[in-house]
């Protein structure tokens, strides 16, 4: 998206000129995306406080054949980080803290060498090391595990930075895990409590809060690894104890849009603290939300995935404009998809996805590829090849048929895993695997100096 974004000119806004047309446009474009089992949800879009699009498309509960509607409750994933950012700018207002506050006023055990800031976490400038990149942490988040805050505090605490604090930028669910300890001392309430004093009651959100596992709610979604008329993959959903202030929040559009209200009237923060989340630090980065520029016009925005579900969140405050994408998937493309939308709303062009389309590769072209893989420890990779056609297995599972997008990538059908080889520097084939949020990569094993 953010690339996407810089490279358009404003000639004039579809609103003004076209505004019969959007809905059917936009229903054209997410149905395209639904027909290819990539949207399976919500949208709602706005225009100066008015719905200008609001619809559901597929189940809330796919294997209850029961129908999404536009009142559906959707995990929000990271999407949960501009709400605790904005927590965080609240209590700043309130003059609880500063931004230059440091951490170890609050965790004397992590990191006290370094002057870590109350804004280096919010601004992803901390260098405190992302936990799902250690192997155990992640897995049991994946578990759905609890997962104890002292834990996360030794993790962090023993855990080397990636860099020096403030002088570069690494997205960290660990630095927002943090700043919700942070609001839990201040507040001397959970981090649920304290976002329904704070946020959610005051401002009538009342579908809105934390840890989706202990929702009672008929309007609750189902979540899905995968979904399709003829496959259905449900989500284990995670612990909030894991997701916690980084991730552990749940909503609905209609609460979102409340959201968008409060943020565009100051209801929560000053203008001047909301500039400041606006802001970028390094990178595009600010406090809590991604920035780009449309025509010097900023777009704050930011998205969510956990396992089963995808949310989508973004404002344009010069032209009043809010879109907000909730679904009960896992999805790696809701950017792309947001940047689509950006892209009719203002009359540019864009593309309806298209299927994707397989060709056969010669067997010189396939053999080479043929081999163990060495993915991870936990994800055994063998490709083989029968005739032309290549098969993976992993962790001695059925053999499944890859089918070539190019000479180099592969995709498997009705299932989000793509595949894509590559040649190392030093001669080496490597396989990268995308499964979902599961990425890994490894290089052919090689056996008595030959490829396997």
């Amino acid at each position: 998206m953010r690339n996407l974004l810089t490279t358009f000119f404003l000639f004039g806004f579809i609103f003004q000129s076209n505004s019969q047309s959007v809905p059917q446009k936009l229903d054209t474009l997410i149905s395209a995306y639904a027909k290819l089992n990539q949207f399976n949800g919500t949208i709602l879009i706005m225009k100066s406080g008015q719905t200008i699009f609001e619809k559901a498309y597929g189940y809330r509960d796919a294997e209850k054949q029961i129908k999404a509607t536009t009142n559906d409750i959707f995990q929000l994933g990271s999407l949960t980080k501009s709400f605790t950012a904005v927590l965080v700018m609240k209590l700043v207002e309130g003059k609880k803290l500063s931004l230059n506050t440091r951490i170890t006023t609050f965790f004397p055990g992590v990191h006290p060498e370094k002057e870590i800031t109350i804004a280096q976490l919010l601004s992803h400038t901390s260098g405190i090391r992302e936990e799902l990149r250690d192997a155990k942490f992640r897995a049991k988040v994946l578990s759905g595990k609890s997962i104890s805050k002292q834990e996360m505090l030794d993790y962090y605490a023993a855990a080397p930075l990636d860099f020096e604090p403030g002088t570069a930028f690494a997205y960290s669910n660990s630095g927002y895990n943090l700043l919700g300890m942070v609001i839990e001392q201040l507040t001397g309430k959970s981090y649920g409590a304290a976002m329904q004093q704070f946020i959610f009651k005051p401002l009538g959100m009342n579908n809105s809060g934390f840890d989706y596992a202990r929702l009672q709610s008929r309007l609750k979604t189902k979540g899905y690894s995968y979904l399709s008329s003829t496959r259905i993959v449900p989500a284990k959903v995670w612990d909030a104890s894991g997701t916690y202030s980084s991730g552990g929040l749940y909503s609905n559009t209609k609460d979102l849009a409340v959201w968008n209200k409060a943020l565009k009237e100051n209801k929560l923060i000053s203008a001047a603290g909301l500039i400041k989340c606006y802001t970028p630090v390094k990178e595009d980065y600010g406090y809590g939300w991604f920035i780009d520029s449309l025509e010097h016009k900023k777009i704050a925005y930011h998205a969510g995935n956990v396992e089963g579900s995808t949310s989508y969140f973004a404002r344009i405050p010069e032209d009043d404009i809010c879109i907000i994408m909730l679904i009960n998937q896992t999805s790696t493309n809701i950017e792309t998809i947001g940047s689509k939308i950006i892209a009719l709303l203002y009359d540019k062009k864009y593309s309806l996805p298209k299927p994707k389309q397989s060709h056969e590769l010669t067997a010189e072209q396939a053999a080479k590829y043929v081999g163990q893989y060495d993915v991870s420890d936990d994800y055994v990779t063998a490709i083989s090849l029968k005739g032309n056609q290549l098969f993976i297995q992993t962790n001695n599972q059925p053999p499944v048929k890859m089918l070539a997008e190019s000479s180099s990538r592969f995709f498997i059908a009705d299932s989000h895993m793509t595949l894509t080889f590559s040649s190392t520097g030093d001669g080496k084939i490597q396989l990268s695997v995308r499964d979902g949020l599961w990425n890994g990569s490894g290089d052919k094993k090689i056996i008595n100096n030959a490829p396997e």
